[in-house]
């Protein structure tokens, strides 16, 4: 069984450290080295605007300063990872809570199913983007995921109020059935991140689908490892001749923040599988 070791864990954590955004920065403290929720949660609120709504790229492939229900979902995201999913709001008055359902409850870019997603937005293409952020006016939008709004709203939100009520119809609606992916053609020697992986549908051993997904998780697991030892240095896309049109600057500048958080997120999953040599939190 391949395991990450402490020294490729503090090879990364310096990557990190230096090129990490203060969200991140403060996300990887908090996920391994028994940082405070409440400093990512801080700053995640510059990301707010009045209205409530996020933007500012937080998700770094869409730099639109503008609202909207996707960036807020990824922001609800978030502060769900908090403390392994452990984090709540104590303080049912905290600003980055009420304004989330502020925004939600205001009705902008919602459908009768749920909230628009990355394309729905006029002003993405306003600013930098990757394409799956281009809005066609021409062309019916895509729809944000709900279940972390809805799950957010059920939790927080005032029931009986329109918002908690339109929650309630989504979540009816939503299926409990998780489709399986087709593994066959699975390369855990690659990392595409939009493609579906088996941890994705088993994300801890304790998963009562891990049996009979055993073997392509413990592959992915050691592709994991196998990366994230060889890793030197952030990627630096659009270096050669075959760059796309749309990676410019910003787009480029993108990617770490975005390998900063994959680092967090499969450090975590290396966590829940047993595949560390070292104990988390640590002592730097």
């Amino acid at each position: 069984m391949k395991k990450l070791s402490f020294e490729d864990f503090m090879k990364l954590r310096r990557l990190v450290y230096r090129w990490a955004p203060p969200l991140l920065f403060a996300s990887w403290r908090c996920a391994f080295e028994n940082g405070d929720p409440e400093d990512v949660v801080s700053v995640l609120a510059c990301y707010q605007n009045e209205d409530g709504g996020f933007g500012h790229a937080l998700e770094a492939n869409c730099w639109n300063p503008n609202s909207s229900p996707y960036i807020t979902s990824f922001a609800i995201g978030v502060i769900g990872g908090l403390f392994g999913g452990s984090y709540t709001f104590t303080d049912r008055n905290h600003p980055v809570l009420r304004g989330i359902l502020k925004y939600l409850a205001s009705g902008a870019y919602a459908t009768e199913t749920g909230w628009v997603g990355m394309t729905g937005i006029p002003s993405n293409n306003d600013y930098s983007h990757a394409p799956w952020f281009r809005h066609d006016p021409s062309a019916e939008p895509d729809e944000t995921d709900p279940g972390d709004i809805v799950k957010f709203i059920l939790q927080y939100g005032e029931k009986g109020s329109a918002l908690y009520q339109k929650a309630l119809g989504i979540k009816e609606k939503l299926s409990n059935d998780q489709p399986i992916p087709d593994f066959s053609d699975y390369d855990p020697a690659q990392f595409i991140c939009w493609m579906p992986l088996p941890t994705d549908i088993v994300d801890s051993p304790d998963s009562p689908l891990y049996p009979a997904y055993k073997e392509l998780v413990e592959a992915e697991l050691d592709g994991i490892v196998d990366r994230l030892r060889a890793t030197r240095e952030l990627p630096v896309p659009g270096t050669d001749n075959e760059a796309p049109d749309w990676l410019d600057n910003r787009q480029i500048i993108s990617c770490y923040p975005s390998t900063c958080g994959f680092f967090i997120m499969q450090i975590e999953l290396l966590q829940k599988f047993g595949r560390l040599d070292f104990e988390l939190p640590v002592q730097c």
